[in-house]
């Protein structure tokens, strides 16, 4: 073992024998001599870099990051914004906002299918009828919209009447008068002797006579109990017998929706006036309904209009055609 007195020799010695300055044979002390001799054999053995083990690790680390992986829910959430960052064109970004609000409003609208007026989703359901009736590009389908939101309305209306709500039924109901006499008008504007307006025509009126017999045997249940009376004769002036002479078909439908509608509006405006002015909400209502009249009534002309229209043109062409045989 070398003595702690000599460790500068053995440095010295180790670097003149590894520079090839000396000669280890050179070296007369037989313990010194061992000690440099391990210590070369040492160095000569020393690994340079890291070993296999390591060099694996570093480069499955290395690697890792390179190779293909599934993308996470943040990387498709960092590319989406990405995307909508970019400049598109006009057109596009309508498109897109477009779809997204429709599938907003649909979705809300399918949620809400049952609210009623002062329910949180009332409106978004309002917003999603008014997109289907913009959406709607011909006669027919909006006769088909407004048949289907006039349906919305009564059952509204039933419900409201059945829980006392006598305003908001009162409402509901001139809506859905309102609605009816605009189906029927919209169906006015087509053929009326085509296989498919005549179906629908029979399916409007069908579903008219059906819904007002099905009001007819509320407002009767209703009547029994005070506390809905109000609300069954409101009912019962939805299911008032049809007044309509010499009108048939949409004609027919139309004027007595409009009729049902201002009947709702002068009832409630006799009853209401006293105490109008210091009721805001009940002066509402009066407005809406009065509304809802007026649009009825012009529904009806429209679609009596159309009929006597079609039935002029009809009879000229039965003339000329008979005058060219």
């Amino acid at each position: 073992m070398v003595g702690a007195n000599r460790p500068e020799k053995l440095d010295r010695l180790i670097d003149s024998v590894a520079r090839g300055e000396r000669d280890l044979a050179s070296i007369r002390d037989a313990k010194l001599r061992d000690a440099v001799r391990v210590a070369l054999r040492m160095h000569a053995n020393a690994q340079s870099g890291l070993d296999a083990l390591a060099r694996a690790r570093m480069r499955d680390r290395v690697l890792g990051s390179v190779y293909p992986r599934r993308p996470t829910l943040a990387d498709r959430t960092a590319i989406a914004f990405e995307m909508l960052a970019k400049p598109a064109p006009f057109a596009v970004r309508v498109i897109a906002v477009t779809a997204l609000c429709v599938a907003t409003i649909a979705g809300a609208s399918v949620a809400g299918a049952d609210t009623l007026p002062n329910d949180p989703l009332y409106s978004l359901k309002l917003a999603g009828e008014d997109l289907r009736l913009t959406l709607a590009s011909s006669a027919g389908d909006r006769a088909g919209v407004q048949l289907s939101i006039a349906e919305h309305r009564l059952a509204e209306a039933e419900a409201l009447a059945t829980s006392g709500r006598d305003e908001d039924a009162l409402v509901a109901s001139s809506t859905y008068s309102q609605q009816m006499a605009e189906a029927a008008a919209e169906l006015a504007d087509l053929e009326e002797l085509q296989p498919e307006v005549v179906a629908l025509v029979a399916q409007l009126d069908d579903r008219f006579n059906e819904q007002r017999s099905r009001v007819q045997l509320l407002a009767t249940k209703l009547s029994a109990d005070p506390t809905t009376l109000r609300a069954s004769e409101i009912l019962a002036v939805v299911a008032a017998p049809t007044l309509a002479p010499g009108l048939v078909g949409v004609q027919r439908i139309a004027e007595t929706a409009a009729g049902v509608a201002e009947d709702l509006a002068s009832d409630h405006s006799s009853q209401a006036a006293p105490s109008a002015s210091a009721q805001p909400r009940t002066t509402r209502t009066i407005e809406v309904v009065r509304r809802n009249a007026e649009q009825a009534r012009a529904a009806a002309d429209r679609a009596k209009a159309k009929s006597a229209k079609n039935k002029n043109s009809g009879h000229k062409e039965y003339e000329d055609r008979g005058e060219r045989d």
